[in-house]
This record gives structure tokens, C-alpha cells and sequence, in this order.
């Protein structure tokens, strides 16, 4: 579901979260980074060898930067390599290719960040919707200012409205009471904290 402006104030309200836009970009910032986390979270936990996961993100993020730092260092003296291409592929847009992979590589980062705090962070082995809500339980700590949230009705419908916005087939708890056990008993496995929101996120522009 698209994280328009309205759908991102309505889950601070349903947060008792006061709408600001220091807010607002948290809560925009947060549910990117915990969208993309989940669904890394639904191929790992589906996948006992993360090793092999992180070798191949490894290799194709060292294989992007090669490519890259080539074509600059090219670029930056005769040119060689992109006129030879350019010549051999026909109609290949080099240029763009270049920059499409240069975009690739921070992102294949956060794939491998993702993966190595996934793998720190569990005791055994938990599914992702266990996984959505401790990451749901840091972004509103984060957002809140308060580190040690606990777990009532607020967090409870903020979380509920995350799931809306990130997969509707997160199943978060109906039930209060059912909500605060499985997050208790999440909150008490785990051994860190998930990285929800990255360092720099509020610029001062408005959330569209």
C-alpha cells in the first residue's frame, strides 16, 4: 500500500503520537526499512543456510562496485572501454546501465545489513511476522522518544496499521491480550534491537 501522507497520520493518531513532521518522515523512513526487512526476513526464515545468502550478496555487490569503478576510472581518462561497448552493443545504453548498477550497490548494503542483524538478533528460530512486530514495537519506541514503550492499546493499533501499509497478509493479533503475550514472549528471546530508521531522516520537507 502506497505510504501516503494521510495513511501515515492516521497511524500516528492510532499511536497517540503527536502529528509532526520530524514524524511523520520516521514513520515514513521506518516503514521502508521495515518493508524491505520483512520480506528478507520471508526468504531467510524460509532458508536455513543464510551463509550462502550473504556469499551471494557478497559477490554481487563486489561485482557491481568492479563495474562501476572501472567505468569511472574509464571515464576519467580515454574513454576506451565505454566506445569499445558502446560500439559492440548495439543501441546499449552504457551510461545508463552503469548508473543503474552504481544505484544497486547501497542497496545490496542494506540486504546485507538486514541479513547479518537478522541472524545476530534471533535466539531460534522465529517467523516473520514475529519478527514484523518487534521491528513495529522499535519504530514506535524510536518515533515516541521512549525506549522502553511497553505494550498497551496504542501500540498495539500503531502496529496494526503498520502491517496495512507494509503486507496485508501480516497477521498481527485481534486481540490485545493475545498481542501483548506474543510480543512479551518475542521481546524476552531476543538479544538487540532492530535498526528501523536510518541515521538521517528528517530534512524538513513535507511528507507528500
Amino acid at each position: 500500500m502506497e505510504l501516503t501522507r494521510g495513511r501515515l497520520t492516521a497511524t500516528l493518531i492510532a499511536g497517540k503520537i503527536p502529528v509532526t513532521e520530524e514524524a511523520l518522515a520516521s514513520l515514513n523512513a521506518g516503514l521502508s526499512t521495515i518493508g524491505f526487512g520483512y520480506h528478507i526476513e520471508k526468504v531467510v526464515s524460509g532458508k536455513p543456510k543464510t551463509a550462502d545468502l550473504t556469499r551471494d550478496f557478497s559477490r554481487l555487490h563486489a561485482a557491481c562496485r568492479t563495474i562501476v569503478d572501472l567505468i569511472d576510472a574509464d571515464w576519467s581518462g580515454l574513454g576506451q572501454i565505454e566506445l569499445i561497448l558502446s560500439a559492440l552493443w548495439r543501441g546499449g545504453q552504457v551510461l545508463a546501465v552503469v548508473e543503474e548498477l552504481r544505484s544497486l550497490a547501497p542497496e545490496i548494503e542494506i540486504a546485507l545489513a538486514m541479513i547479518a542483524q537478522d541472524k545476530t538478533i534471533r535466539q531460534r528460530q522465529q517467523n516473520p511476522e514475529t519478527w514484523f512486530l518487534l521491528a513495529a514495537h522499535d519504530l514506535f519506541a524510536v518515533i515516541t522518544g521512549n525506549l522502553e514503550p511497553g505494550i498497551a492499546g496504542p501500540l498495539h493499533r500503531f502496529t496494526k496499521h503498520c502491517a496495512a501499509l507494509i503486507d496485508s497478509r501480516i497477521a498481527v493479533p485481534e486481540s490485545e491480550n493475545s498481542f501483548r503475550n506474543r510480543l512479551t514472549a518475542a521481546l524476552d528471546r531476543r538479544t538487540g534491537k532492530i535498526n528501523v530508521v536510518p541515521n538521517i531522516i528528517f530534512t524538513g520537507k513535507e511528507v507528500s
